[in-house]
Parts: C-alpha cells; sequence; structure tokens
C-alpha cells in the first residue's frame, strides 16, 4: 500500500518580510517530521504557553514565545535546517544560531509551529473524519 508521507518539505518563512524577498535571496528551512514522543513534547509546550496550532507567531506576545522556545528550542537542530542565512558579515548562519539569539526568537517560534504543522497528523491522515466517536455504530 502507498502511503502519501513526505519525509520533508522546503518552507519559506515570513518572519520579517522573508517572504515577500526574491527567492535568491529568501531565507528557506528544511523541515523533516518529529518523532510522537517530540510531537507530543512540542504540543504541551504551545498548550501550556496558551497557543493554539492556528495562532500566528505575530499574534504570541513574548511571554508566550519566550517558554516556548526556551523549552522546545533544542528540537530545531534535529528536525529543520535553515539555508540562505547570513550574519552581518556574510557568514553563514545554522538553526543554532535561530535558537541561540533572542533576534532570533520569533523566527524560532515560526519554525517551531510549522515543524508542528507538518509533524501532525490530519483527522484524514489518523482515519477519523468519519469514525463514530467509541461505543457508537457506524450508521
Amino acid at each position: 500500500m502507498r502511503i502519501p508521507f513526505s519525509k520533508q518539505t522546503t518552507y519559506v518563512p515570513e518572519w520579517r518580510g522573508n517572504d515577500k524577498l526574491a527567492p535568491a535571496d529568501q531565507i528557506t528551512a528544511t523541515i523533516r517530521p518529529m518523532n510522537v514522543a517530540d510531537l507530543i513534547f512540542l504540543i504541551d509546550a504551545f498548550n501550556e504557553a496558551g497557543v493554539a496550532g492556528e495562532t500566528e507567531v505575530s499574534d504570541m506576545s513574548t511571554d508566550q514565545l519566550k517558554p516556548i522556545v526556551k523549552t522546545t528550542g533544542h528540537l530545531l537542530p534535529t528536525y529543520v535546517d535553515v539555508q540562505n542565512l547570513f550574519d552581518g558579515e556574510g557568514n553563514i548562519l545554522e538553526v543554532d544560531s535561530v535558537v541561540g539569539f533572542p533576534f532570533f526568537l520569533n523566527l524560532a517560534a515560526e519554525l517551531l509551529m510549522k515543524l508542528s504543522e507538518f509533524s501532525s497528523p490530519s483527522d484524514d491522515d489518523m482515519g477519523n473524519s468519519s469514525a463514530p466517536p467509541d461505543g457508537e455504530a457506524t450508521p
């Protein structure tokens, strides 16, 4: 059986208008799906910060962003690679810099949100789109 499953995706962050730049100038991120334990850990961090899955990073307060990135930022180097990110001197920056420098707090949060979204199965993937609640008969 063939299962529609992607082992990675390329994402163009919206951070600081990056998505509006010419493609050659855009930061991109290669995102791989998390394992189940890390996905649950990340979802719990979002819930503890009072953030719903559909929340835009731009709508989140710094008080919400800080604990999410602090407790789950270690996930980014495992599942995300960034391309075309440079410091002021032209040196290549890796995803560790996104987690390590406060300047990148909103970018780190955006990448964590996208990582969660990419790793989370949809209701259709889970086979729950038309499944009745436990104990109820199917019509």
